[in-house]
Parts: C-alpha cells; structure tokens; sequence
C-alpha cells in the first residue's frame, strides 16, 4: 500500500477574469485523448445518469459516493458543425466529445466507483467566449442562480460528493451554486476538483466549502486543461492521498519538490533505484531546461541498482539517466517524447505542474522526503 502523506497544495493565485480575457471558462484549450473509460456523453447521444452508475468499492462499501460536476459541454448552445479542434472546453477523441472537467470525472469515477451527474442549467450557455464572461460576471454580481433541470437524484443516499467545474472568474460557476443550494450536503464529506486554464482554483475550494455545509471538507485538485489527458496518475495519487482510494498496489514514499517558492507533492516508486536515490535526500540539483519538456542535472553519486530503462514518459515522471548521469522532470509533451536516451522512472510528481511553463532556463529544485 501507499505511504502518501496529506497533500500540500500549492499556494493559488487570484487573478479577475476581467483582466485575464485568456482565464477559461472551463478552458480555452482543446486536448487530444485516449479514453480509459467510455463511460462518458457523447456528441450524439445523451446519456441518463442511470447509464453511468457505478456500485461503491469495497473499501467504501458502506460509503456511497456521488462525482458532481457542472461542465460547458452539455450546458451550451454549440452549433451541430463545430469545429472541436478550436472550440473552448472540448476534449475530442475520435469524434467523442467531453467536457475537459467531465473527463476528470470520468477519471475520478473510475477509481472510486462512484455515481457520476452532470450539473444541467435549464437555460444553456452562449458559445461564444466573451459574451460568456459576461454573462457570468452579472450572475456572480446580482448573485443570481440559474435554475437547473429536473432529476430524480437522491442526494441522502450519497455520505461523499465530488464536486467539479472550471474556474470562472477565480471562483466557481453560479450553477455550482445553484446545485449545493437545491441539495442538502449538510453532514456530508466534499471534495472540490476543477479544471483551470493556468491560474489555479482561486477562491472556489473556500466557497465549496462554505456554500455546501459540508461536515468535512477534503484537500481539492486543480487541474491546468492543457495537462487534462495525462492527469490519470495525478488524480488517482490525489484520491490516495486524501483517503478515498488506493490507487495502485505498489509501495510508494511521499516526497517533496522544492521549485522556487513553490512546493509540489509527488511519489517515490518503490523500486531499488529509487530506494537509493532517496538515501541522498535532502538533494537539490541545478536543473537546466530543455524542448519546453523537461529540467535536468546532473548528480555526483553514481546509483548500482539500475534497471532497464525506456524511452517514454508521462508529463510528471521523475527520471534517472545512466547514458547523461542525470535526474530530469518531464512536464510536458508526453505525446512526443522524442527521446535520444534511455531513462529510467523512479517517480512521479502528482501537483500540478504549470510552475515548470514559466520558470526560466535553470533553477535549483530540491528533492526531501515528507517527514
């Protein structure tokens, strides 16, 4: 089983969506993806909620859970012909359409068997991004909550919700609003996640947490749309963090990453490599970056404990190379890893990893185990 310490999220910048025309509503961005659960809407077809029901899981058997999300897919006017290579907030994968934090949901309902719905607002939303912005700053200033469609939800069987959406305005959407003020979460467990387009989940974890009565609130994630499709390991990491699922049977130690002021969680495998790179931690390497992909530095101990190694990654491994005597961060270009060289993954950051975009040509980044 894991040995994952709480999760220590970064701190969040708040940023108007006003001043920030790029701020998403739920993302500017498209990603390309490949589907692990096709448990998901459709371009064509609408699902009823009973067609993605999940029984609870085992360790959870007495725990029913609920994944709640609210998401632009679903609740806006797109004409029939639009183009999902540049519209906003779609995650297109061989002509199935999802909404980027409808994807997370799937994610997270994949490894908690929980019962997944769709926040729907009786009137849907413009497609059109400025009118959009505008549209959600009157419903925030006249605190206006939209009215949502009927269903025969039965929130009391439900002791943990998952609550997602994208960040507008630094905040929630009004229609989240709308969903904690109909339902009574009172006595409930709730855990925030979102998807953002680089600026964080703002002041949305407070107001979930205030506007849903909660009796325990969970550590939340927030997810950059851009890194959407590899975040299969961040959120499955996430929900063993916080005590909701064990994600993977391996052993794992938690670890700190130390990257300018910012501090990321992440994991050591457990692995002999890796079990002996961390006898050198506290190790803090000047990292050079390279191809908008990746940091690397080199290490002056030379491990005995190799292991073959490979010529992929997932946006947040942690690698060691024998061939260039290096660690590296892989952050981005998963999908074209280009790689010259064998490496070997001893771990795995599971933060956010937007901080590396715009870091600079080096920086020194420290590695610590969590104490």
């Amino acid at each position: 089983m894991k040995k994952i310490a709480a999760v220590i999220l970064s701190l969040i910048f708040m940023f108007s969506m006003s001043a920030c025309s790029s701020q998403d509503m739920e993302s500017q961005n498209v990603v390309s993806i490949s589907m692990t659960n096709a448990e998901s809407s459709t371009e064509n077809t609408e699902q009823s909620e009973n067609d993605i029901l999940h029984e609870s899981t085992d360790s959870f058997e007495n725990n029913h859970i609920l994944i709640a999300y609210f998401t632009r897919w679903g609740n806006t006017n797109y004409p029939d012909d639009i183009d999902a290579s540049v519209s906003a907030s779609i995650v297109d994968n061989e002509n199935i359409r999802y909404g980027t934090t409808e994807y997370i949901a799937n994610m997270i309902a994949e490894e908690v068997n929980g019962d997944l719905y769709r926040i729907e607002t009786i009137k849907p939303y413009t497609d059109n991004f400025e009118k959009l912005r505008n549209v959600n700053h009157n419903e925030m200033e006249q605190n206006f909550l939209p009215e949502l469609k009927e269903n025969d939800i039965d929130i009391a069987k439900y002791d943990t919700v998952f609550i997602g959406y994208p960040v507008w305005a630094t905040d929630v959407p009004q229609a989240v609003i709308s969903f904690m003020t109909k339902y009574d979460l009172s006595g409930k467990t709730v855990i925030p996640f979102c998807t953002h387009d680089g600026y964080g989940a703002g002041g949305s974890y407070q107001t979930i947490a205030e506007k849903s009565h909660a009796a325990v609130s969970l550590d939340g994630i927030a997810i950059e749309s851009s890194y959407v499709s590899d975040a299969k390991n961040t959120v499955g990491d996430w929900l063993t963090a916080i005590g909701i699922s064990d994600f993977d049977e391996r052993n794992e130690t938690a670890i700190q990453i130390l990257v300018g002021d910012t501090i990321l969680n992440g994991i050591l495998y457990d692995t002999a490599l890796a079990e002996e790179i961390k006898e050198y931690f506290p190790l803090t390497i000047s990292m050079v970056g390279y191809g908008g992909r990746e940091y690397y530095g080199g290490v002056d101990f030379y491990p005995e404990n190799l292991e073959d190694g490979q010529r992929t990654f997932e946006n947040g491994d942690i690698t060691y190379c024998e061939s260039h005597h290096n660690m590296a961060i892989f952050y981005n270009q998963t999908d074209n890893p280009d790689l010259s060289v064998d490496v070997i993954p001893i771990g795995h950051i599971t933060s956010d990893l937007s901080v590396f975009d715009g870091l600079g040509s080096r920086a020194d980044i420290t590695f610590s185990l969590v104490e």
